[in-house]
């Protein structure tokens, strides 16, 4: 299976590509490495659902932890005509409307072609469309926004079970931990080590740092 990741200027050097690829070996990696004609970050991760093939893909961010049994993620059932992806139970927006976490989509890219044709008629008005509209902030966001209303269009949205899935910001560990007993019923997301549940922690404000992976190192 083709994974998908986009790593565009110098805000993340090779060793995510390296942690990922030595975690997934028996994958083939897609590295977008430069933009789009007028297409900003993440919103280059729009190249996945342009691959002329019949099988499906993932696609996902670079600032996250692979633990436990993450495989079972990459394995996760994906039917032609579903979309595959996180469900925020973190609430990345107060807004009921979005459920989605952009860290991680699974999907036939041939399901998702209008999706980005859709974006490439006006790739500048749709990366202002969410920030202007107060859905998020800039300078660039929106494309998990973006994807989740094409994808309620014609596909069906799935999630992988949330306890499989966490945001990780340490500050807001306490907060987390009780997001996460009540949409889990599990006891604790983080309390000196990660939950065994979870396969897949996504990072937030720079907290995930390559060259500080030491302290999690019984969990990687």
């Amino acid at each position: 299976m083709k994974i998908l990741c986009v790593r565009v200027g110098d805000r993340y050097g090779p060793e995510y590509e390296e942690y990922l690829e030595s975690k997934l070996p028996e994958h083939e990696f897609i590295w977008i490495r430069e933009e789009m004609p007028n297409v900003q970050l993440q919103w280059n991760k729009m190249v996945g659902m342009n691959l002329d093939i019949d099988e499906c893909i993932c696609v996902m961010d670079i600032d996250i932890l692979l633990l436990n049994d993450y495989k079972k993620i990459f394995e996760y059932p994906v039917e032609k005509g579903q979309f595959l992806s996180i469900h925020s139970w973190w609430k990345d927006t107060e807004f009921s409307r979005f459920t989605i976490n952009g860290g991680f989509y699974k999907y036939y890219p041939k399901d998702c072609k209008y999706i980005y044709d859709k974006f490439m008629e006006h790739p500048e008005y749709y990366q202002r469309k969410y920030i202007q509209e107060g859905y998020t902030t800039g300078p660039v966001n929106g494309e998990q926004h973006f994807v989740e209303d094409a994808v309620n269009e014609k596909l069906e949205l799935i999630y992988l079970p949330s306890s499989w899935v966490c945001r990780f910001h340490e500050k807001n560990l306490k907060k987390l931990n009780t997001m996460y007993k009540e949409e889990t019923g599990n006891p604790y997301m983080y309390l000196g080590e990660f939950h065994s549940d979870i396969k897949f922690a996504h990072f937030t404000h720079m907290d995930n740092l390559p060259h500080l992976w030491g302290r999690y190192e019984s969990f990687v």
